[in-house]
């Protein structure tokens, strides 16, 4: 009547669980240093050039500072103020694109799949969360321009974790159901 061995999980009618792709893993951590590289030292610059473009559309009176430890910019505002905008590096999105890297590669990297998906969305993950900075940031500024510093406060407290709540789940699930999507298309 019974079975004198134990029966094993994929007798009981479970998938087998998938090895590490540890592989993957490490090629992901290579790519992922090199990106942040480049992305270090000089993304800051990058982004208060590009905000700095889009206030002088709106023929808004602004100064930048590019000589300091991080660079700044003095916004005259509406009702005469100044906003001096220091871009640290949790405002200018690098902090978050970090964060999103790491749950990136310890979470997708591991699974099966193509290595060349895996990586090109990573790095679409990072450009979409610079540019999600870039977006909240001039809101922010334009939030300030408008309604005064204290409301620039207010706006970049609000829609800091919202954005890079928005864009980290949705890239990485968007990455993950292609990620699936091309692992059934290769067996089918």
């Amino acid at each position: 009547m019974g079975s004198s061995h134990a029966r094993s999980p994929s007798m009981l009618g479970f998938p087998r669980r998938e090895k590490p792709r540890l592989r993957h893993l490490f090629i992901g951590l290579a790519v992922s240093e090199f990106s942040f590289a480049l992305l270090w030292g000089s993304f800051r610059y990058l982004l208060i050039d590009a905000i700095t473009q889009v206030l002088l559309v709106g023929q808004i009176s602004l100064a930048k500072s590019l000589t300091s430890e991080s660079p700044q910019l003095v916004v005259k505002l509406l009702d005469g103020s100044n906003l001096n905008l220091a871009l640290t590096w949790q405002r200018s999105g690098l902090i978050s694109i970090t964060i999103f890297g790491l749950l990136f590669l310890f979470l997708m990297f591991p699974l099966e799949g193509p290595i060349w998906l895996k990586i090109a969305w990573l790095e679409l993950g990072f450009i979409i969360g610079l540019t999600w900075s870039f977006i909240r940031l001039s809101i922010a500024v334009l939030v300030a321009y408008y309604f005064g510093a204290g409301a620039f406060a207010v706006a970049e407290f609000f829609t800091g974790p919202f954005t890079d709540f928005f864009w980290m789940v949705s890239v990485w699930s968007i990455g993950l159901s292609t990620l699936i999507s091309a692992k059934h298309k290769r067996v089918s």
